[in-house]
């Protein structure tokens, strides 16, 4: 009777052991996961330049004046960057549909001058659209011309 409860209380000790090793190490690695998915705030950010975009500006006699803005997407680190470099056709198509045809609007033009502002903030919201909440920190708008015709 007395090995017998020596051999339980050593398998209990093993089989607790086991499993208390089990669970602290996958408890450290899903805490590494997780800190590794956060963003570091102190960290720099990355840029993702875009092709530019050309925009016409329709006005009662056809075409007015044509916008051409070259944008820059500042987001949190690399690998937001590569999700914005693959998603960038869909990017491209959403920045000309939330831009295009609101230029002749007042809240993107004032007496034909763009309102850079509502640019920026329509960039941002329709990106992050695009690619999930807070992805795109922000805008930025490198080059702005404008051509009357």
């Amino acid at each position: 009777m007395g090995k017998i409860a020596i051999l339980l209380v050593l398998v209990v000790l093993l089989v607790g052991g086991g499993a208390a090793a089990y669970v602290l190490y996958f408890a450290e690695t899903d805490e590494a996961a997780a800190a590794e998915t956060e963003h570091d705030p102190d960290a720099p950010p990355v840029y993702v330049e875009f092709n530019p975009i050309m925009l016409p500006v329709i006005g009662d006699d056809g075409i007015e004046q044509f916008f051409s803005l070259l944008i820059t997407l500042e987001v949190a680190d690399a690998e937001d960057a590569d999700r914005v470099i693959a998603m960038a056709p869909r990017l491209n198509d959403a920045h000309l549909t939330a831009l295009y045809g609101s230029l002749n609007a007042d809240d993107i033009t004032e007496d034909g001058v763009l309102d850079l502002r509502q640019v920026k903030r329509r960039l941002i919201n329709v990106s992050n659209q695009v690619l999930g909440a807070d992805i795109v920190r922000d805008a930025l708008i490198q080059t702005v011309s404008q051509r009357f015709l």
